[in-house]
């Protein structure tokens, strides 16, 4: 997956505010990826993403600063010859795991629930 800047493109994570006009504005070294074609991986992109909004994953991309520098494949030419590459590639299992939204609302409900069903079930066996 390869880095691209396209005019409009804006990262799909939720507590992202990263896009290339702002990236470009500031002179910031970010580059953007589009969602792998794995089904897989990209239903783990959008998992990280925590967006709540119906949002095309397709036609989206995240920004380099949710991946690690172990997240990208390594030119050896580059690094050889001293200069920094103008396209990066993510490695094909690569999943972003920096700078993330914590989402505690969703724990929160899952323990609620289960509490609720504890007392529901307790209330039944103390009927019969």
């Amino acid at each position: 997956m390869a880095s691209k800047t396209k005019g409009g493109s804006c990262c799909a994570v939720a507590s992202c505010i990263d896009y290339s006009g702002k990236v470009k504005n500031l002179g910031k070294d970010i580059s953007f990826h589009r969602f792998p074609k794995d089904l897989e991986c990209k239903k783990k992109w959008v998992l990280k993403c925590r967006r709540k909004d119906d949002w095309n994953p397709n036609s989206s991309f995240i920004c380099s600063d949710h991946f690690t520098a172990e997240d990208y494949v390594r030119d050896l030419k580059a690094e050889l010859l001293g200069y920094t590459p103008r396209v990066r590639y993510l490695k094909p299992d690569a999943i972003p795991s920096l700078n993330l939204p914590v989402d505690h609302t969703q724990t929160d409900e899952v323990s609620t629930s289960t509490l609720n069903r504890r007392n529901r079930m307790e209330l039944r066996l103390k009927n019969k």
